[in-house]
């Protein structure tokens, strides 16, 4: 076997850099925003301002139904509007000035803050008494987030244009839409006083004076904080009385401990009893000291020091979703590779294995915050993604498919990294041993991200819906299980004992993992089909051919062969820019003679007479959704069942990126593919089955639908 230590070091890697930026590129290009969905324009209460005078602009939205834009603090989810002003040099325009919000919410465990239907949000304007022009010309650069099913970003050039007299003079039409807005914020009462406490694992708003002194004169009282992280938005908030005073009894959030340290500022919105009217104030909570005499609370609220145990619950299932990773079809070829390694150094050199072990687990966990990290950033943006959405882009399939393609042939000793097999980073290093660990654990969660598994979905899922440190943390915690085994067995000398002496059946074993490699890429390349048509399959062979060649090349030894062996690679680079150019197609998975494309309006037919629905929302690259129906879904049992129950069969298929199916995940707390719903006869909400179906289970469950 030659030793390669050229080529597929640094030039290799560099290739790979290049094409994953690509990648990103083509990901982020992937996105269209479509039409204008929210009217807007800009108006003044006056038509006429003199120099030194203070009036009033408005942002005027209006939404169309179902639709909704975002308070100052927008809840779980959404971005409230920004907006840049270009204006005169002496000019100043004030904050915005937010009416009252009201409650938004998603599911049961998710509450968003905003507005719906027309809104107004005005903004003070001052002119400098030397202002001299004869008009005043504002333009606003305004972005907002207008959600629906999905959510779309929309940003807007606005601009008004004003007279300037030695007068002014009022504009009515504007100035009735502005002083509605202005009536509508909420403004401090200093006849009211509020303090806001950790008592019994719950946040406590304490309200005195004015209204508050008689709790029972009150009706759906609602607290919304200006501060995130406080209270759990879509928590109940319960009213009882105090001694001469009202308090709210909430769940806490996330950054709730902040509460008993600082002031919390906010709004309080209710109704007086047998009143149709709301009224609003802002309150000005600061830490109280407690002394309630509430009992803790048991099991699903937090204790004094602020930290939910929900949050303990949701780690110790993405841990435990990250240890069953490991016996994932997708996953075990790459964490194989890891314990031939181990076993090469075991015996050896029992430093060099914790070392790899650390390495190991600092790949790992860098590469699961940062895949979480970057659904957190497209998230605040407004798109719908999901965990495993690197896959939905086909040039990442291809890259990925070019890369275990590699590894395998260096399995099977096509050529070598380094002057050992010692890491899958190809040629990364001088010192092939801990880098090749690093990298081996950030190609095992480039490959287990798509493969959720059972425990970690929904982890994962409830966690996406969370502040970005409650998604990174559990994004850690899975890694923190997927490297777990490994970590051990490297921490550990007695264990290492246990593992067999190195010998010749490591050539033989190490050129059996070629095959599983091997294997993935089949697949890879079948996903890139359904992805791009069959002509992506001719460009990905001619990406697996010129790497093929290069290699060869680049071991003959020569300086001319090494020229021909990078210009080999460059037109493997160039396949892969072809195939980043090609439009995704719209079919994906053939649908068999029962199964019916999903969309809410077919659900939404079969439901009104009276047919259960059972939708299967999957992706090819899913490899748990395959063996689900390869060994479920297929079988004669389940379909009987499906036939003799009744039950429509709809497929969302999300191998290519789609924001419905992707809102359509969310909605129902996953992070990720399979998701299978099943809509009862009777017509309402689905259930959500099991991400790893038996036939058995399956076959009670479509029983309960049909007879519900």
């Amino acid at each position: 076997m030659r030793v390669l230590n050229g080529l597929p070091g640094f030039i290799l890697m560099a290739v790979l850099a290049a094409l994953s930026s690509l990648a990103a590129a083509s990901a982020q290009s992937g996105w269209s925003r479509g039409d204008v969905i929210v009217e807007a324009e800009l108006i003044a209460d006056q038509s006429v301002v003199a120099p030194g005078d203070s009036f009033h602009i408005g942002l005027h939205q209006i939404m169309p139904e179902g639709w909704h834009t975002y308070w100052r603090n927008p809840g779980d989810n959404g971005l409230p509007v920004e907006i840049d002003w270009t204006m005169p040099d002496g000019v100043s325009v004030g904050e915005i000035v937010w009416p009252t919000p009201i409650e938004l919410p998603l599911t049961d465990v998710i509450m968003d803050y905003g507005y719906k239907g027309e809104l107004v949000l005005p903004m003070p304007v001052s002119l400098p008494a030397d202002y001299a022009a004869d008009t005043l010309s504002l333009r606003a650069d305004a972005t907002w987030l207008v959600c629906e099913v999905i959510c779309v970003p929309e940003e807007r050039s606005l601009s008004l244009t004003l007279d300037v007299g030695p007068e002014g003079q009022r504009n009515e039409a504007g100035y009735w839409f502005i002083r509605e807005a202005l009536d509508a914020e909420p403004k401090l009462d200093p006849s009211v006083t509020a303090s806001l406490s950790i008592e019994g694992g719950r946040v406590i708003l304490e309200l005195a004076g004015g209204e508050f002194a008689n709790p029972d004169a009150i009706e759906q009282l609602r607290y919304f904080p200006y501060e995130t992280g406080v209270i759990r938005n879509a928590g109940e908030q319960r009213v009882q009385a105090g001694e001469g005073t009202t308090l709210v009894v909430m769940e806490p959030g996330y950054a709730v401990s902040s509460a008993g340290q600082d002031r919390q500022d906010g709004v309080v919105s209710w109704q007086v009893s047998g009143s149709d009217v709301r009224q609003a104030i802002v309150v000005e909570a600061e830490p109280g000291s407690g002394g309630y005499g509430l009992a803790p609370v048991p099991g699903n609220m937090t204790s004094a020091d602020g930290v939910s145990t929900g949050l303990f619950t949701l780690v110790l299932l993405a841990f435990g979703g990250g240890l069953i990773l490991n016996l994932m079809p997708c996953v075990f070829p790459v964490l194989s590779i890891k314990v031939l390694k181990f076993v090469q150094a075991a015996h050896a050199d029992t430093g060099a294995v914790r070392r790899q072990g650390g390495f190991f687990l600092a790949g790992v966990l860098l590469s699961f915050v940062g895949l979480a990290g970057a659904l957190v950033v497209l998230r605040e943006v407004g798109l719908p993604v999901g965990w495993g959405f690197q896959l939905q882009v086909p040039v990442v399939v291809a890259i990925l498919s070019l890369l275990l393609f590699a590894i395998g042939l260096n399995l099977m000793g096509a050529f070598e990294v380094g002057a050992r097999m010692m890491g899958l980073g190809a040629g990364l290093a001088d010192q092939p041993g801990w880098k090749g660990a690093f990298f081996t654990g950030v190609l095992a969660v480039v490959v287990a991200a798509p493969c959720v598994g059972p425990l970690a979905a929904g982890a994962l899922g409830l966690a996406l819906t969370q502040p970005a440190p409650v998604v990174l943390l559990v994004a850690a915690a899975m890694g923190l299980g997927l490297a777990a085994p490994f970590v051990i067995f490297s921490m550990s000398p007695t264990l290492l004992r246990f593992l067999p002496k190195p010998g010749a059946w490591m050539v033989t074993f190490r050129q059996f993992l070629a095959f599983p490699m091997f294997a993935s890429v089949i697949w890879l390349s079948w996903v890139l089909t359904l992805q791009s048509g069959p002509i992506a399959l001719v460009f990905l062979g001619a990406a697996m051919l010129a790497m093929s060649f290069a290699i060869w090349a680049h071991g003959q030894g020569h300086t001319i062969w090494s020229v021909i062996a990078i210009a080999a690679l460059l037109g493997g680079v160039i396949s892969v820019v072809a195939i980043a150019r090609l439009p995704t197609t719209t079919s994906t998975q053939t649908l068999s003679g029962r199964v019916e494309p999903w969309s809410h309006e077919r659900v939404a037919e079969l439901q009104a007479v009276g047919q259960p629905v059972f939708v299967d929302v999957t992706a090819a690259w899913c490899v748990t959704c395959q063996i689900n129906k390869l060994t479920v879904l297929d079988s004669a049992s389940v379909e009987d069942a499906f036939d003799r129950f009744g039950v429509a069969s709809l497929r969302a298929d999300w191998t290519n990126r789609n924001e419905t199916i992707a809102n359509l995940i969310a909605d129902h707390g996953q992070a990720g593919v399979p998701l299978y719903l099943l809509y009862p006869a009777s017509g309402g909400e689905p259930r959500v089955l099991p991400t790893v179906l038996s036939s058995g289970s399956l076959v009670e469950a479509l029983e309960w639908a049909a007879n519900s």
